[in-house]
């Protein structure tokens, strides 16, 4: 089966890194946010910006909410200052007033929406048809305090938040339940590494719901969405069913004849844990998240993606189809130095953190094709509190 991949790749590694100034930020609510931009209305842009990179959400941003907030902004800095905020709290809670007190559904109708999410699966992947969509991509990184060894002496760099690194968009086509990158385009897209992930298509949604009836699913609890009330399971999956790799480029491994380090990808397959917030009535995974479970001291400590999925016209027909992703991963970014083990190459933690759309959605040729794709067929848990018996996954995972 093929795996679900979160890469990072790193154009340059640094020589020893130390550790990061601890920066504390001030936890505010969603509603304290909104106090707060009000109360700072006519602030200069970056006045403002900094202001806002001060903070960290305690609770999920709601999209209406954000496009709100950022009409009234003074400027681009303030726009992706709160940007960040948002996106660095897309896997929290919505706050209390966004959840219906409506009670959770007994076993059996909490049986019947799992049901119905794998029905949806089994018709809405395979369906899915040839196309191409436009990914934009706006990248975030934070700079540990750090000291680099370079040509010219030891460089001491300044601890900065997170900040914009640049944006760009690539056509994607979705061909055969494949997932392909323009590679003409690829190669006039920075090349300076970053958080790169991949099969928000099919792949990853089949992918995820497999691998989630394999392991544990749980009733999370209801949410008032832009469109009416959407439900929302907790699930987990344990590292022995779990197709979620996390890779990270490069740690030395050595050094070659002519004296340059030999590298390697790092690489693992982790046990991870999400949600899948679903229309209740349909089925339809309106959001689907994954946080890797990273073993304590690894070199990455946090590879998350969340994707958010909505109908798109394409070709005159209606189809589920990506609107957005986020992305983060928290790795130490330092080259190995000394003996090769794996004390000796973590340096500073980095945050890598990506804000991806998806859009100008067309259909790929001139006719597109309807293939069979494999069904998911589990053994359903008893209720909404059921760990969930193992349960059949697809024979093979969709390609990418």
């Amino acid at each position: 089966m093929r795996k679900l991949t979160i890469l990072i790749l790193l154009a340059g590694m640094a020589l020893p890194a130390f550790a990061a100034n601890d920066v504390k930020s001030e936890m505010v609510s969603v509603a304290q946010l909104e106090q707060a931009l009000a109360a700072a209305h006519g602030k200069p842009d970056a006045d403002l910006a900094q202001q806002l990179s001060g903070m960290e959400l305690t609770e999920r941003l709601s999209a209406a909410r954000l496009v709100r907030l950022k009409t009234d902004l003074p400027g681009e800095k303030a726009r992706l200052a709160l940007a960040i905020l948002a996106d660095s709290a897309e896997f929290l809670s919505p706050p209390a007033a966004e959840i219906p007190a409506d009670t959770a559904p007994d076993p059996t109708t909490a049986r019947q929406m799992l049901t119905a999410i794998v029905d949806y699966v089994n018709k809405t992947v395979p369906q899915l048809p040839n196309l191409i969509a436009v990914r934009d991509t706006t990248r975030f990184e934070d700079q540990p305090q750090e000291d680099q060894l370079d040509r010219t002496g030891l460089t001491s760099l300044a601890a900065m938040p997170l900040h914009s690194v640049g944006s760009y968009n690539l056509t994607v086509t979705y061909r055969d339940h494949k997932e392909v990158v323009d590679e003409k385009a690829l190669k006039h897209a920075p090349k300076t590494g970053g958080l790169v992930t991949s099969g928000e298509f099919g792949p990853l949604l089949g992918r995820v719901v497999g691998d989630a009836l394999a392991g544990k699913i749980t009733w999370g609890r209801w949410e008032q969405g832009a469109n009416g009330k959407e439900a929302v399971f907790h699930y987990s999956v344990p590292s022995g069913k779990s197709h979620y790799n996390v890779q990270f480029c490069c740690v030395a491994d050595g050094f070659s004849t002519d004296g340059s380090p030999i590298k390697r990808v790092f690489g693992e397959k982790d046990a991870y844990h999400g949600e899948i917030a679903f229309d209740p009535a349909s089925g339809a995974i309106l959001r689907i998240s994954m946080e890797a479970e990273m073993p304590e001291g690894e070199l990455v400590s946090r590879a998350d993606i969340l994707v958010e999925y909505r109908p798109t016209d394409i070709a005159g027909k209606s189809y589920v189809c990506p609107a957005r992703s986020v992305s983060i991963l928290l790795a130490h970014t330092a080259q190995q130095t000394g003996a090769f083990s794996q004390s000796h190459y973590k340096g500073a933690a980095k945050t890598y953190l990506n804000d991806v759309t998806f859009g100008q959605y067309r259909r790929f040729g001139s006719e597109s094709r309807i293939l069979a794709g494999d069904s998911l067929e589990p053994n359903m848990p008893s209720g909404a509190d059921s760990s969930g018996a193992p349960n059949s996954a697809p024979s093979r995972a969709p390609t990418h």
